[in-house]
């Protein structure tokens, strides 16, 4: 698995378009942003509209893909995956988490987004705290 990653980095390919995540594995150096997902079913890992919207999401807040790490866990996972892979905010895209932790918000999935659009206004609010979260 390593050297098809070498040779799909050595391509210039985004690592976000191919790596498979495991939540036991550990990412190396801190991250400003990691946006998490719960679920598999239209995943913004994958080039589509749920994609697209979360490109325009996190531009709305002056990031970029090329500067957050996206993963596909499931809810079980989530712990340990956080623990294994510290960054400065979480952003959980599943509206069901809830969490106290101040670094740690969750919003609605973009693909619930895309069906209702008025879920717009409350996950705007909540990539503003995110934003504030950054400084």
């Amino acid at each position: 698995m390593q050297s098809r990653n070498d040779y799909l980095e050595a391509l210039g390919i985004p690592d976000f378009l191919y790596s498979k995540v495991n939540p036991t594995s550990s990412i190396s150096s801190p991250l400003c942003i990691m946006v998490l997902e719960l679920s598999s079913k239209d995943s913004f890992c994958e080039a589509g509209n749920t994609r697209d919207l979360l490109v325009k999401m996190l531009a709305s807040i002056g990031l970029d893909l090329n500067s957050v790490h996206l993963a596909s866990i499931e809810k079980s996972n989530l712990d340990s995956f956080i623990a294994n892979n510290p960054a400065q905010v979480v952003l959980v895209m599943d509206s069901t988490f809830k969490s106290d932790k101040s670094s740690l918000f969750s919003t609605y999935h973009p693909r619930d987004v895309i069906k209702d659009s008025h879920l717009k206004r409350e996950t705007w609010e909540i990539l503003k705290k995110v934003k504030q979260c950054l400084k």
